[in-house]
């Protein structure tokens, strides 16, 4: 069942039984006050009767006493009370009828009920009628009489009865009546969800540009804002995951191509070697040209291995001299710098970061290799660290040929290359500055790069020493 038909359903049985309850207790109680209202004139008239029965009674010797004057004296007294309305009994006795004023036989057993009381009344129904009758018990003389009023309330009940129907046909309508408000209700308070529903199965479908409308503050306006939430970071992890597959198809393409063209040298010069005959110098030539794409595939295979294993293993972090950690990478780098005369000068201050030793290595060998790759023959790479208010800072700046700014946010992307036919020469695959920014995350640090066309390329890598992860 929907929601509307179940707020629909659940508000108008509610009000129906409200209303029919109240509608019952207010017809029951006013029938009630009037009831009673009845027992209290009847009891008063009856105790009337008695009383004016009783002083005629006393007035008289006992030798008067007789049937007949007890009869036109009960005659007597009745003739003088008011309320014509209520029909009187007299009995010597409980089996001896006296007087009554009408012919009209009620079968009660009101007398047997007055052992310890001089008064009871009863509400009795003979035939289709209604009767509030009343017994007092008088003793006068050694002989006791019996007093009995009755009124016919027939109507009393009638009438509450009529109010019962008259209530019937006041409910249906107001039942009718509820149920249209409540139906406009109904449609106004799940309007909102209808269209949160709406838009939710457009999402499903595919049409993930769709919001929900925010048509208020309550908690349906809430549900609308934080499906909107959601929709907006599921279109964003939707967007990374296709981002993530394509920069995974790039890979595998880049990788692909990476190996094809080295491969396809290899094999073209080995074919050489073994199908004719050389003579020394060509076959040096040969063998050159074979050794440097085997070094480029090793180097390829080195790089690739490097950032398979910081994606996947788990490091115990060391503090390490920043001083000491700078020695090792110039005597890592210093070779390649000398076979292009290139001048690195090294400037750190003393100072601690907690880190993985190899992979620190790793990094900072990557980011002087990419400058003196950069350089011409002759350039110059400067290596600077210093303790700041972050943390330990270092920057690791060239005076090469630097890049395009569009082109900064693209390098760390694996087989990515500024310059493709230069890195292949300087034996890159275009995974350093890959491996480099996985480096940096894994030792929550952070790093800026800058460059501009013909100037260089500065490269900025801070360690916050006061969030430096104990375990990776």
């Amino acid at each position: 069942m929907k929601f509307f038909w179940k707020i629909f359903f659940a508000f108008t049985a509610l009000l129906t039984v409200v209303f029919s309850l109240f509608g019952i207790w207010l017809i029951t109680q006013s029938f009630h006050n009037s009831l009673e209202k009845e027992i209290e004139e009847g009891n008063r008239e009856n105790r009337m009767f008695q009383m004016a029965f009783e002083v005629n009674m006393n007035s008289l010797s006992d030798n008067y006493r007789t049937e007949k004057i007890v009869r036109d004296l009960a005659e007597s007294v009745i003739s003088n009370l008011d309320n014509l309305e209520y029909s009187y009994k007299l009995y010597r006795g409980m089996q001896n009828l006296i007087y009554e004023s009408r012919e009209e036989r009620l079968e009660h057993r009101l007398m047997e009920m007055l052992e310890d009381s001089d008064c009871v009344y009863q509400v009795m129904e003979s035939g289709e009628k209604k009767y509030l009758i009343f017994v007092c018990k008088s003793v006068m003389s050694g002989k006791t009489y019996y007093l009995e009023s009755s009124k016919d309330i027939t109507e009393l009940y009638e009438e509450r009865d009529s109010f019962y129907d008259q209530y019937r046909v006041v409910m249906l309508a107001l039942i009718a009546a509820t149920g249209v408000v409540v139906f406009v209700l109904s449609r106004f308070l799940t309007r909102s969800v209808v269209e949160l529903s709406s838009t939710t199965r457009q999402f499903a479908k595919g049409e993930y540009d769709v919001r929900a409308r925010i048509t208020a503050e309550d908690e349906i306006g809430t549900l609308a804002h934080d499906f909107n939430l959601m929709a907006d970071n599921l279109n964003q992890k939707m967007d990374e995951l296709t981002n993530a597959a394509r920069k995974q198809e790039d890979f595998t393409a880049s990788f692909a191509h990476e190996l094809k063209t080295p491969l396809t040298s290899i094999i073209g010069y080995a074919e050489m070697l073994r199908t004719m005959d050389m003579d020394k110098e060509e076959t040096m030539e040969a063998a050159s040209y074979i050794f440097s794409q085997g070094k480029r595939l090793e180097s390829l295979s080195f790089k690739l291995l490097e950032l398979i294993v910081t994606e996947n293993q788990e490091y115990q972090f060391k503090e390490i001299s920043a001083v000491e950690l700078m020695e090792e990478v110039k005597l890592v780098v210093s070779k390649a710098l000398e076979k292009k005369n290139i001048t690195c000068h090294f400037n750190v201050g003393e100072g601690k970061l907690s880190g993985e030793h190899d992979l620190l290595i790793s990094l900072f060998s990557n980011l002087v290799d990419n400058a003196r790759k950069a350089l011409q023959d002759g350039g110059e790479i400067w290596v600077e660290g210093q303790n700041t208010e972050e943390g330990y800072e270092f920057l690791i700046k060239d005076n090469g040929c630097g890049m395009p700014k569009e082109e900064i946010d693209k390098i760390t992307e694996a087989f990515y290359m500024v310059d493709k036919s230069r890195s292949r020469r300087e034996g890159g695959a275009g995974l350093g500055m890959t491996l480099c920014s996985r480096i940096v995350e894994v030792h929550n640090a952070k790093w800026y790069i800058t460059s501009k066309e013909g100037e260089g390329t500065s490269v900025w890598v801070v360690f916050r020493t006061e969030e430096v992860p104990d375990e990776k």
